[in-house]
């Protein structure tokens, strides 16, 4: 059986393997192995298709229907995602967020978050969520957070600066300040989302998930920085709130971002990827 507990040993496994085209494998106490035998095997991985002969929850199944193409690529991935209602909102003029998306979507982003070596997000929704931004919904490596605070915003009453898992927060600000668990990284402000970029294609990270929010977002797609970009979206109609994506005013179609895309079916929503690689 694949479960919560150990679907990562999956990922994992997907993410270091050089050959993902046709293997058989098994799933054990200790982790996944292949095997020649494809009768004996647990999962079939045959080009893009995942095969499960074993029980599986259903979101499981589809996150990692989802996920394969992606690991399968092996390249450095910037990976932009955001959970949104049917007319493309993020939450109320309010602020509140809780919940747009269904909960098994939170199980995704998880499974998503577990094959990512960081996490990026902008300062905002540091300050207005709180968030963990670990893989507690399954049991999985969480990332490495990265937050983008300009001016040194934060303190370390949020609560990723309370457990032991390691922040980075990039900065162009002067302050001194110490932030619990956190290296801070000073950045010129000019081409500041780009200063980051090239220090995180420098680094030992491979996957990068850019969460949120929407600016933090907008900023990577406008400057063609992101590989995959991710619309979890809800059956939902909000028709006011706070949009998804914020990207300057276009004055023509044809300048609109069109981009190979794919739609998965995740629960009672639908995952829409873009591909930016080609």
């Amino acid at each position: 059986m694949i479960n919560h507990q150990n679907i990562s040993y999956l990922f994992d496994f997907l993410k270091k393997d050089k050959n993902l085209g046709n293997i058989s494998l098994k799933i054990t106490s200790k982790g996944i192995k292949k095997v020649k035998n494809n009768l004996k095997s647990d999962i079939v991985i045959k080009n893009n298709s995942i095969i499960f002969n074993v029980k599986i929850d259903s979101i499981l199944r589809q996150s990692c229907e989802i996920l394969l193409p992606i690991i399968q690529k092996k390249d450095r991935n910037f990976i932009g995602q955001i959970g949104q209602s049917l007319d493309a909102k993020i939450a109320l003029n309010n602020g509140n967020s809780h919940y747009i998306n269904e909960k098994e979507s939170i199980t995704y982003l998880h499974c998503l978050r577990s094959i990512s070596d960081g996490i990026l997000v902008g300062v905002n929704t540091i300050i207005k969520d709180n968030p963990l931004l670990t893989t507690r919904k399954i049991k999985g490596q969480n990332p490495i957070r990265l937050v983008i605070d300009p001016s040194l915003k934060l303190t370390n009453k949020y609560k990723i600066f309370k457990d032991k898992n390691t922040n980075i927060v990039f900065t162009n600000s002067n302050k001194k300040k110490n932030l619990n668990n956190t290296t801070i990284v000073k950045l010129p402000k000019n081409n500041f989302t780009l200063g980051i970029y090239k220090f995180l294609k420098k680094s030992s990270l491979k996957y990068i998930l850019i969460e949120g929010g929407p600016t933090t977002l907008s900023y990577f797609i406008e400057l063609k920085l992101i590989n995959y970009l991710q619309f979890i979206i809800s059956p939902t109609l909000i028709g006011s709130g706070i949009d998804s994506v914020k990207l300057k005013p276009i004055t023509n179609l044809n300048k609109a971002i069109r981009r190979p895309s794919n739609f998965a079916k995740l629960g009672k929503e639908i995952v829409a990827t873009l591909d930016f690689n080609s």
